[in-house]
């Protein structure tokens, strides 16, 4: 039989999804470029602000459960304890613990805490607790003499940007107690003087760094702290601890605005852009207006991904996560033993919904139905403070630490960035690029492939953030809970063609199918068969994680033999097969640079 050969190429990933306009507005962000000696730089300049912004204040969205914890015991088991039932858990910081139970005694009539009858159940969960839970890469014995790709998967030579207003004076303090008590890795620190020539200097691939940078209100570098906000500063608190406890070694940036307004928020934001590629973690939120799109442009850093946080007050839609180009980050309930499973349902103070205002961007149009504007969360993860985790705090003008039952879609956020940190350290270490925004791949590549988002997801069905018609978490994508919190190490396989191990802290590259393979790329088909003379038709499927287009060539087949390419694979196509067996030989190269072949064998029996 004559051969013949068909090269397709298929686009994976919608472009528009990818541009860096700004918010639909039609203007085009002003960028500047400056030669460095190895890389490129981008500089975004801030739109001018909405008259319509004026005075809307983002507040940060932390809550921690009511109850006075005694210092972590490090058990396999997570700490149970009763906090009294009725207590507000808002922006519930060290300092006003301690009178809101005064006061709740006091409402009692006894003078004591209240009865058991009365009470909620608390479950606090550890670092080490929490990333078995998820399935994040096992945290090694020790970082010294890792491999390149071990210390891949703890975020090394990435940076998180964390970006926060106020002051918090004993981040550094507060992280080393964390540090110390849950046997993460120290970090380094500095401050960084006005005059810091900007971008950054590239992370430590062996280290961790905290770095502290005070913005001002136009998001120039100052030596000038922020005044001191206890809410802020738990904020601060919870933030980077947990950023650093999901990627150790990753930098952490912590920004300090001076105010909590949108504008000086969007600038601080605009100085992470400056400083050099990373992933930005916002915990705070402002409602959303018609002013939200007039700051998309500083979400358009050069390889930058952006998170945010999509409140704590049930169903509603808030600015920063409502972005097209943001992250929108939910909560969840967590019940995990220490062992096993977790179950999870919806937190029901957990943010989302629809927004009033920005227009439904192209990955979730064609993956998701029944939303007539932009939708959030776009994922979760643990929220709710009665399913709480570690924090350790330290007051203004004190050194003694204390330790709270942290929750809201601000203890979830910086989580998700980390895991984003890491799955760009482990892209790196395979010579790939940093994922950018990650929207794309996680609804079009991951969530509309049942099998890939079985796997890398954990879909959080039921509960619910309100009453309303979309309010009540459901199979697939839902606005409380987005696709669902993250399987970790799938996740990353996925995000990265990385091979992920929840138990040695080892990384290694895929190799899966027939033929030769570079990781993340292989064929899952090897065979089709048919009947002669009867219509053939079959599907040759691949795997191509993380990849945006995708170019296939095949030689080896017969006569009247004909192929589409679909994003499940090559559909094949034969009006009259003829009795004899084939060998097509399939060659796949995608956009990252990973190319791979195999062979697919084509049987066709007599009639």
């Amino acid at each position: 039989m004559r051969s013949s050969a068909l090269t397709c190429t298929l686009s994976l990933l919608t472009a528009a999804a990818l541009t860096a306009c700004g918010g639909g507005q039609g203007d085009t962000p002003l960028v500047q470029t400056t030669a460095a000696p190895d890389a490129v730089s981008l500089q975004v300049d801030l739109d001018t602000p909405n008259a319509a912004a004026a005075g809307v204040v983002a507040q940060p969205t932390f809550h921690a459960a009511a109850v006075e914890l005694d210092e972590p015991d490090n058990g396999e088991q997570p700490h149970r304890s009763l906090a009294p039932a009725g207590v507000n858990t808002q922006g519930l910081t060290r300092e006003r613990l301690g009178e809101a139970l005064r006061v709740r005694a006091a409402a009692s009539g006894t003078g004591e805490a209240a009865p058991m009858a009365t009470s909620t159940a608390v479950t606090t969960y550890t670092p080490a607790q929490i990333r078995a839970a998820y399935g994040w890469p096992a945290l090694p014995a020790s970082t010294t003499g890792l491999t390149a790709t071990q210390a891949a998967q703890l975020g090394a030579g990435q940076t998180i940007y964390i970006v926060n207003a106020k002051h918090n004076p004993n981040t550094a303090a507060e992280l080393a107690a964390f540090n110390a008590k849950f046997g993460l890795p120290t970090c380094s620190t500095r401050t960084l003087a006005a005059s810091t020539t900007l971008p950054l200097a590239a992370a430590s691939k062996t280290a961790c760094e905290l770095v502290i940078a005070y913005s001002t209100t136009a998001g120039a570098l100052t030596a000038t702290a922020p005044a001191y906000d206890s809410g802020w500063a738990t904020e601060i608190a919870l933030d980077v601890q947990w950023a650093h406890a999901t990627a150790p070694l990753a930098r952490l940036v912590l920004i300090e605005a001076p105010d909590a307004s949108v504008t000086s928020l969007s600038n601080a934001v605009s100085l992470a852009n400056r400083m050099g590629s990373g992933v930005v973690s916002m915990s705070f939120g402002a409602n959303e207006g018609s002013w939200t799109s007039s700051y998309d442009s500083v979400f358009s850093g050069s390889g930058m991904s952006y998170l945010a946080a999509t409140g704590d007050n049930g169903a509603a839609v808030s600015w920063p996560s409502v972005s097209t180009k943001v992250l929108a980050v939910g909560g969840t309930t967590l019940t995990y033993s220490g062992s096993g499973t977790r179950s999870e349902v919806t937190w029901t103070g957990t943010g989302g919904g629809t927004s009033a205002y920005v227009a439904l961007p192209s990955y979730q149009s064609g993956t998701i139905g029944g939303y007539a504007r932009r939708a959030v969360a776009d994922v979760a993860l643990n929220a709710n403070p009665n399913s709480g985790q570690y924090v350790a705090t330290i007051p203004s003008g004190s050194t003694t630490v204390g330790w709270i039952s942290a929750g809201g879609t601000s203890l979830s956020t910086p989580q998700w960035a980390g895991l984003l940190a890491v799955a760009n350290a482990l892209r790196v270490a395979g010579g790939k690029t940093v994922l950018g925004q990650p929207h794309a791949v996680l609804y079009q590549q991951i969530g509309a492939v049942p099998t890939q988002y079985s796997s890398t997801f954990k879909d959080v069905a039921s509960g619910s953030n309100g009453t309303c018609t979309t309010c009540t978490a459901k199979a697939g994508y839902d606005t409380p809970t987005g696709w669902g919190t993250p399987n970790a190490s799938a996740l990353l396989t996925a995000l990265t063609g990385a091979t992920v191990s929840t138990t040695t802290g080892t990384t290694t590259g895929t190799s899966t199918g027939t033929g030769t393979t570079t990781s993340g790329l292989s064929l899952t088909t090897t065979s089709l068969s048919g009947t002669a003379g009867k219509a053939l038709s079959g599907n040759i499927a691949y795997n191509a994680a993380g990849a945006s287009s995708l170019s296939i060539s095949i030689s080896g087949a017969p006569t009247g033999m004909s192929f589409s390419g679909t994003s499940a694979g090559v559909s094949v196509s034969w009006a009259s097969p003829v009795t004899g067996t084939y060998r097509l030989v399939i060659t796949l190269k995608d956009n990252l640079g990973r190319s791979a072949s195999g062979n697919v064998t084509v049987t066709i029996k007599a009639s």
